[in-house]
């Protein structure tokens, strides 16, 4: 699957987008990324789950959550554009989805496999898109934007809130 063009996105994405590591196959970016995260998020302290950089700011666990309701959410579109749906789909409000979030009760090991889950269906939905399906498009958020590109977005959502873990909550890494 090629990567997406300008234009088969919203200008939004670009954040993400420009995270992705190139030359590497949007299949193999769902494994490694995940894998990475998987163990990095195992070898932290259970504790540090409900840690926030900030008072306004989520925790690790929320974070984890959101990664994991966005990566639905953006599935859903591929999976509906790939479908050839020709119905624009609705936009969401992330503040308002983690407000009505409780992690509070969840452990990093329950939260991995909940999105574990989610990511096999993700990369279920990879290995079977064609690259003429690659290249469909459907309106989300009042924005044309391709499967392809939708794949790839999926991908740098991850890895743009991996790197805010890394700047933010685990700077002691930093050195």
């Amino acid at each position: 699957m090629k990567r997406p063009k300008k234009g088969e996105y919203a200008p939004f994405h670009e954040t993400y987008l420009k995270v992705v590591p190139p030359r590497k196959s949007a299949l193999s970016l769902l494994r490694s990324t995940f894998k990475e995260t998987q163990q990095l998020l195992l070898s932290l302290p259970e504790e540090m789950g409900d840690h926030a950089y900030a008072p306004d700011k989520w925790t690790i666990k929320q974070m984890i959550m959101h990664m994991i309701d966005t990566e639905r959410v953006f599935a859903y579109r591929t999976l509906s554009f790939m479908r050839a749906d020709r119905i624009g789909l609705p936009g969401f409000n992330q503040v308002f989805w983690m407000e009505e979030v409780d992690v509070s009760g969840r452990t990093f090991k329950d939260l991995l496999k909940e999105w574990k889950a989610v990511r096999d269906n993700t990369i279920f939905l990879c290995q079977q898109c064609s690259e003429a399906q690659s290249m469909y498009t459907g309106v989300a958020s009042n924005w044309k934007a391709s499967v392809r590109a939708y794949f790839f977005i999926i991908i740098g959502h991850h890895i743009h809130h991996l790197n805010i873990l890394h700047e933010f909550y685990l700077p002691e890494e930093q050195g």
